[in-house]
């Protein structure tokens, strides 16, 4: 019993490891998209509010937000607000 046990619980932990550096991979990511425009306090905050008004059904005016910040081109606006 102990002999599949501890393997499993290895492969468990192995396993919850590889998603958690999967995730925060992905937000690296997404963030080195905004950080071309701006400093990282104020992609963060950025982040924040957008998040706020995604939750609120106002994706639009996000786009927006986003592009009058940093003066980011629509379609890249667009994309990186859909991926947050």
């Amino acid at each position: 019993m102990l002999d599949t046990v501890v393997p499993l619980g290895f492969l468990g932990l192995f396993a919850c490891f590889l998603v958690f550096w999967v995730v925060m991979a992905v937000r690296i990511l997404r963030q080195r998209r905004v950080l071309k425009y701006t400093d990282a306090v104020r992609a963060t905050e950025l982040t924040g509010r957008v998040r706020q008004l995604k939750v609120r059904g106002y994706e639009e005016q996000a786009i927006r937000l986003v592009q009058e910040e940093l003066a980011m081109p629509p379609n890249v606006a667009r994309s990186w607000v859909k991926s947050i």
